[in-house]
């Protein structure tokens, strides 16, 4: 499925909070509504209104909360008068400002000339190239790959270095791994339309004894 890419639109319902989208896997998605319904909430309190975005990601929304961001209940959208398409297009305007000068981050590899891209501001915007794919590909010099390893992260890398790339993807697995509030290990590529996976790093197989 396509997403509509980052655009100028009308400004919606004056008053509501600020949303923003967040891409994860169904399984972190699961993972929260299991949590609402351990803390005693049902029905819509505790459903997401996320929709599928990729191979293995839905789009979800997020608000401010406190010092952070929780997911956007169905409950949410009820109360502030949104249906999930408009809460959508809301949540697509906001978050384009995550890719203003400087960002993401040109960041040098370790002991490296090489160059990936980071966004690690943790404020909800992180996620923004995955909204604007040519306009990431602009500020990487060519098609990239992106990882997004766990909330409030994204990684992306050019695609006609494979070995810079299996390098990216070395740390992506990495801070899946190792980062609070993991996502996926998975990189993805966009093919003009949509995002496909591409490929994720793994272990070598022990040599045999």
């Amino acid at each position: 499925m396509s997403w509509p890419l980052l655009v100028a639109v009308p400004a919606l319902l004056a008053g509501s909070p600020d949303l923003l989208p967040e891409v994860v896997t169904p399984a972190m998605q699961a993972a929260w509504e299991d949590r609402h319904r351990a803390a005693g909430l049902s029905g819509p309190d505790a459903r997401l209104p996320c929709a599928p975005f990729a191979e293995g990601l839905v789009l979800c929304l997020q608000v401010a909360e406190g010092p952070g961001w929780r997911p956007v209940c169905e409950s949410d959208l009820r109360a502030w008068g949104l249906d999930p398409a408009e809460a959508r297009t809301r949540a697509l305007q906001a978050v384009g400002r995550g890719m203003g000068p400087g960002r993401p981050e040109v960041v040098r590899v370790e002991g490296d000339p090489r160059t990936y891209l980071l966004s690690a501001e943790g404020d909800g915007r992180d996620q923004a190239g995955l909204f604007a794919p040519d306009r990431l590909a602009s500020r990487a010099g060519g098609p990239v790959a992106v990882g997004i390893p766990a909330r409030g992260v994204l990684v992306a890398v050019r695609l006609d270095d494979p070995d810079l790339a299996r390098i990216v993807a070395v740390g992506v697995r990495r801070a899946f791994e190792t980062l609070p509030e993991p996502i996926t290990d998975t990189l993805y590529a966009w093919d003009g339309r949509t995002w496909i996976a591409w490929g994720r790093a793994v272990e070598p197989e022990a040599a045999p004894p």
